[in-house]
């Protein structure tokens, strides 16, 4: 220590004790920080009178006075979020509505991409129509949205309710819904088969029940992208006293290219243009990947020969096979096929037809035990005319649908479980 260091300490040592033993405590130093009671924080700050130090380095031993922490920003007002809440003003809940439904509404927020979607259902919560709609208004402001929307399925209570789907992962962002009666079509018409947005191929299984027994009606296949075809069929007479039709539906030339998978709709309607009945589907193309490929085997000439067709995907395609032999060529075919089987026609005219008949030939059981395929059929596959020759065109018909699977070596067909109907 130097000497002039020395002096300066021995003049200030009487001055630092006479403080201890009085109990006072000595004025700080500008750069030396005020010691804080324990457990409280303490922010240190430089003083007004004096400057805050320079920089400089520090020996191992020292304490440098920390650096300033500075104060934190005062939080700014978060602004208010407005959920998206979706009114329905027409139909009003309880309201009794025909087929379309006239839709009116509005939204707190315009959706994306400005689509709501519409959803009726019936009184067992079955989806019977599925629409996107449009919706009026700008991004970021209120909408409102008006549409027609068709449905499908039996008449009676149900159900609309109006979402809006994140664009993310499909999830609902918002949906109302309003109870209501189903009335259907202006015309009363139901179509039991296909069922509403069931997936389909060409030829397509169509059962309805409209208008009067001998009346000509329009039975229209319409694609989501205005492709369509449109025949005349003569109606039936049902069991319930309507209208019968039972036909399979299909294109009767070839100058027609079938269109993409998509939506698509059956609709039916009288001579003056009256809507009857429409059910909508998803009808799938040829080579979609949900469709699998069989054979069905039909009369041309005097002669059993197969037909190729495209149908739904399914585990069951003997039995699907066998369903879609059951109902017939597409009538009007330009390849000429026909069939030995009877027809709904034959069914219901056929004269020694029991009470308990149906309208139609049903499959009741299709099994394959031992490379032996049993086929069970209900009693209107009696309906026909007899003869060698049609008895031996049925039988081949229904062995040849079933023999083109590799797991088929033989063919036993009986008649609600009775054998020796289709021998000659």
């Amino acid at each position: 220590m130097h000497k002039a260091q020395f002096v300066l300490v021995v003049l200030m040592l009487p001055l630092l004790v006479g403080c201890t033993l009085f109990g006072e405590t000595p004025t700080p130093l500008a750069w030396q920080p005020t010691s804080a009671p324990t457990g409280v924080s303490q922010e240190i700050r430089p003083t007004s009178t004096a400057p805050p130090l320079p920089s400089r380095t520090a020996s191992p031993t020292a304490t440098l006075t920390p650096t300033p922490t500075p104060s934190a920003p005062s939080p700014s007002p978060t602004p208010a979020i407005t959920e998206q809440a979706i009114s329905v003003e027409v139909p009003h809940a309880g309201q009794t509505v025909t087929n379309p439904i006239h839709i009116q509404g509005h939204a707190t927020i315009y959706p994306f991409e400005g689509t709501f979607l519409a959803r009726v259902y019936d009184s067992d919560e079955r989806l019977i129509a599925e629409v996107p709609i449009m919706a009026q208004g700008e991004p970021g402001g209120p909408a409102s949205f008006t549409a027609e929307v068709y449905y499908g399925g039996h008449p009676g209570a149900g159900r609309l309710a109006i979402l809006e789907l994140s664009p993310r992962d499909g999830s609902v962002v918002a949906v109302t819904s309003v109870a209501l009666v189903l009335r259907g079509p202006p015309g009363g018409g139901l179509i039991e088969m296909p069922q509403p947005l069931e997936k389909v191929t060409l030829p397509i299984k169509l059962l309805a029940r409209v208008a009067r027994p001998d009346t000509d009606v329009s039975v229209t296949v319409r694609w989501q992208d205005g492709t369509q075809f449109a025949h005349e069929f003569h109606t039936l007479a049902g069991l319930d006293g309507r209208g019968l039709i039972i036909v399979p539906l299909d294109f009767v030339d070839n100058t027609h290219a079938q269109p993409s998978t998509q939506d698509g709709a059956l609709m039916i309607h009288d001579l003056q243009g009256t809507l009857l009945a429409y059910q909508p589907v998803h009808i799938l193309h040829p080579t979609d990947p949900r469709t699998m490929s069989t054979q069905v085997f039909w009369v041309k000439d005097g002669t059993v020969m197969p037909q190729p067709r495209q149908i739904p995907r399914t585990p069951g395609i003997g039995r699907a096979s066998l369903e879609l032999l059951l109902w017939g060529p597409v009538p009007q075919n330009p390849e000429g096929y026909t069939t030995a089987l009877p027809l709904p026609a034959d069914v219901l005219t056929y004269p020694g037809r029991g009470p308990e008949w149906g309208e139609r030939v049903r499959l009741l059981d299709l099994r394959i035990v031992d490379r032996v395929a049993y086929a069970d059929f209900s009693a209107e596959l009696r309906a026909h005319a007899g003869g060698a020759e049609q008895v031996v065109l049925m039988r081949t018909q229904i062995e040849q649908t079933l023999l083109q699977f590799p797991t088929v070596d033989q063919v036993v067909i009986t008649v609600e479980g009775q054998t020796g109907w289709l021998e000659p």
